[in-house]
């Protein structure tokens, strides 16, 4: 039932930015992706021809077949790390622009902060606030990446990396609406935590949708709508 919740606020979401009053915070946001997903997968086919090659080189010959098998895998593996990737890192560039849309969801759903901040104000509080998010994210980023290098445990890799992207997102997304009303990350953190099953429905089906080529630089706004009716569901559940 919780994890249907975090489903529906991420559906909820796409309808949300298709409504009138609110395509004109939307467009920005999408560019932003659009540019940072194409740069970067230009860049990753870049290194996935030299990779691809410098492996075929060093097959045997005996397994020479091999290479032609190895190169589209090689070219999947990379559009789907790639595009999560690169999808995560245009949220945190188009961060200064993303407070006013989940306000904007805000208000059209008659809540949210009196005074927002100024422009200039809120783009460095939005910086500052996704270097926070990085602190968060990075150690268990690093401990997902250890725990697949272990044998046997690696075995399970892709599903504690689906967790980890799940949660990272939940995280990013439902974070705008406490940052437009100054409180604490940590406050995310607890409201996140105390419905875990709500932010990973939410974070799988945005995990998901970035690994979508040509899906994913429309995620962005998407997300940023679903996160705040996500927040303003748990918050009305734990504060009635």
């Amino acid at each position: 039932m919780a994890f249907g919740l975090g489903i529906q606020a991420f559906g909820d979401g796409f309808r949300t930015v298709r409504s009138p009053g609110l395509r004109r915070y939307t467009w920005l946001p999408a560019l932003v992706s659009l540019g940072v997903v194409a740069v970067g997968l230009w860049v990753t086919f870049g290194y996935m021809d030299a990779l691809s090659a410098w492996l075929t080189d060093r097959l045997p010959d005996w397994l020479d077949f091999l290479g032609a098998v190895l190169t589209p895998i090689l070219y999947l593996l990379g559009v789907l790390v790639g595009t999560w990737l690169f999808g995560f890192l245009a949220a945190l560039i188009a961060s200064p622009f993303l407070g006013d849309l989940s306000l904007a969801v805000e208000r059209r759903h008659g809540s949210g902060p009196a005074a927002p901040p100024g422009l200039l104000a809120g783009a460095v509080g939005a910086l500052g606030r996704e270097g926070r998010k990085l602190l968060y994210h990075l150690p268990r980023l690093l401990g997902v990446f250890v725990l697949t290098l272990i044998p046997l445990i690696n075995a399970a890799a892709p599903v504690l990396w689906f967790l980890f992207g799940a949660w990272t997102l939940a995280v990013q997304f439902a974070d705008y609406p406490l940052e437009n009303r100054g409180r604490p990350f940590r406050d995310t953190l607890t409201l996140l935590r105390a419905n875990r099953a709500a932010a990973l429905g939410f974070g799988a089906c945005a995990t998901l949708a970035l690994a979508v080529p040509l899906v994913n630089f429309l995620l962005v706004p998407v997300a940023v709508a679903g996160g705040t009716l996500l927040w303003l569901r748990l918050d009305a559940q734990e504060n009635p």
